[in-house]
């Protein structure tokens, strides 16, 4: 009798050992699930708050003056680090290159700027954050698809 006792208290021991783990992947699961939204959420804010920065800092730069053109195309600029990479032919941009790119109507006046920045990280731009700006930097649009540019 006393062993059957023993073995009643082990499958109820074990009963509440298999409903805890059980309970405690699901509180893991839904964290993980948690934690994914609110990283989608912040990397769809970000990109709003950083457009005007990377327009002050292509303005303090004076692209136009201190970067080089792209070799081969007319009105696209590049930082130092992109313009290293075009030069030794590598198979990506490093992060920390900018290319900016002024886009002109048909009559020659400068319609908007496209700007694309390879900050890494982000695996839904490709770990590009690009952007379009009116002529005075005014944010016309945040581009949220991935950038595919090759040196």
């Amino acid at each position: 009798m006393r062993s059957l006792g023993i073995l009643v208290l082990l499958l109820i021991t074990a009963m509440f050992l298999y409903t805890g783990c059980k309970q405690a992947d699901e509180v893991v699961d839904k964290s993980e699930e948690m934690h994914e939204k609110a990283k989608e959420k912040y990397e769809d804010t970000i990109s709003d708050k950083v457009a005007p920065e990377v327009w002050n800092l292509i303005q303090t730069e004076n692209y136009k003056l201190k970067w080089k053109e792209w070799p081969g195309k007319k009105n696209i600029y590049v930082n130092p680090i992109a313009y290293e990479a075009i030069e030794k032919k590598e198979a990506e941009f490093p992060i920390g290159s900018i290319i900016v790119s002024d886009r002109y109507d048909d009559e020659g006046n400068l319609d908007n700027i496209a700007v694309a920045n390879r900050t890494g990280g982000n695996e839904k731009t490709n770990g590009w954050f690009s952007a379009f700006y009116a002529p005075d930097g005014e944010v016309l649009k945040v581009r949220d698809k991935p950038v595919n540019l090759t040196p």
